[in-house]
């Protein structure tokens, strides 16, 4: 059994929760489930359909319990289906009393990996709608940069969608799951091209406008892609976001405002190389390039290794290993690439 206090507690003193359902086939399995449920104090409901042919097994659960028993539940057997809901409301007492122990300090507040795995797809919004956010924040970025206006930069990184398709690659790197990295890391490219994209076309059009041309402080402008700051300072932001987006999508934390962050370290520099490229400055451009791919890069690095720590593998421990070592080589890659830009980057700083 667990402490009280092993679940997340709220300032109102109760626990998040989760409501299990387990749907099955046969009367054995039922059983079975049903001795899981029991032997960790778990109050359950149990309904029976189709005349003895399917059951339905519903138990409210906290959130830190809900991967030790989908282990436990999964070796009952194959004619099972687990399906877990975040409840809108519990009311009573005790809930917080039952339950599978935490298994370790690092991840008792870590949703399950299931609905770690769930949550990452979510994430990733169809490929039109993708790219049609991403050229609208490409625009609004070189706008905030043209006006040198932070503000406006701001509600380019509301826009920008850049936070699932990073987080989805971390996701899968530590789960093992290569279809959705593949569709991660395409996505973020994707995203990056059509950003930068749009950013140039802006731009261009923006440079045959005399009014506009006219009014540009382009050195203050261009000072907005930060390739003139420490490669350290840039790499410590984009470092603690890719951290800040782990936490987030382990726990029941927030991602929304963690998304903003990311696209801080993202969008000015991509409007900054629309308007390098319109007003020709080659340094700015290249600088600004260098600084995306060093945050873009550092981002990934930071979230994978903060999903790991905080307990998350696959579930077949045969894989673990195999998964440990793609993980150390995509670092490893990640890391290299880092490091080429930082030198890069400090290259750039000292005079193009």
């Amino acid at each position: 059994m667990i402490d009280r206090d092993a679940g997340r507690q709220v300032d109102d003193g109760t626990t998040t929760m989760r409501l299990l359902t387990v749907l099955t086939d046969s009367q054995s399995t039922t059983d079975e489930v049903s001795a899981v449920l029991e032997r960790h104090d778990l109050q359950y409901s149990l309904a029976d359909h189709s005349d003895g042919d399917q059951w339905t097994i519903t138990a409210p659960v906290p959130e830190h319990a809900v991967e030790p028993l989908e282990d436990e539940l999964s070796s009952v057997g194959d004619d099972l289906t687990i399906v877990v809901d975040e409840p809108m409301t519990i009311v009573g007492n005790g809930w917080d009393e039952s339950g599978p122990e935490r298994p370790d300090w690092l991840s008792f507040e870590r949703i399950s990996r299931s609905e770690l795995r769930s949550k990452a797809r979510a994430q990733l919004p169809s490929l039109t709608i993708f790219a049609a956010m991403s050229a609208i924040s490409g625009v609004v970025a070189t706008t905030g940069v043209l006006l040198d206006s932070l503000a406006v930069l701001v509600g380019a990184m509301v826009i920008a969608p850049l936070l699932g398709p990073a987080m989805a690659s971390s996701v899968a790197t530590v789960l093992d799951e290569r279809p959705l990295f593949v569709r991660g890391v395409r996505l973020q490219l994707v995203g990056v091209g059509v950003a930068m994209g749009s950013a140039l076309a802006f731009a261009m059009f923006s440079r045959t406008s005399p009014v506009v041309a006219a009014t540009v402080d382009l050195e203050a402008s261009l000072g907005l892609g930060s390739h003139g700051l420490p490669p350290s300072l840039l790499v410590t932001v984009a470092i603690c976001s890719g951290i800040a987006g782990g936490l987030g999508m382990a726990t029941t934390g927030i991602t929304d405002l963690i998304g903003v962050m990311i696209a801080a370290a993202i969008m000015p520099p991509i409007g900054v190389v629309g308007v390098g490229v319109a007003w020709n400055e080659p340094a700015a451009v290249i600088g600004s390039l260098v600084v995306v791919a060093v945050n873009l890069t550092a981002i990934n690095v930071g979230a994978i290794a903060t999903l790991w720590t905080v307990g998350f593998h696959p579930s077949d421990r045969a894989r673990i290993r195999t998964t440990r070592g793609a993980i150390l080589r995509r670092i490893v890659l990640l890391v290299g690439v880092l490091l080429v830009a930082i030198r890069a980057l400090e290259w750039l700083s000292n005079g193009f």
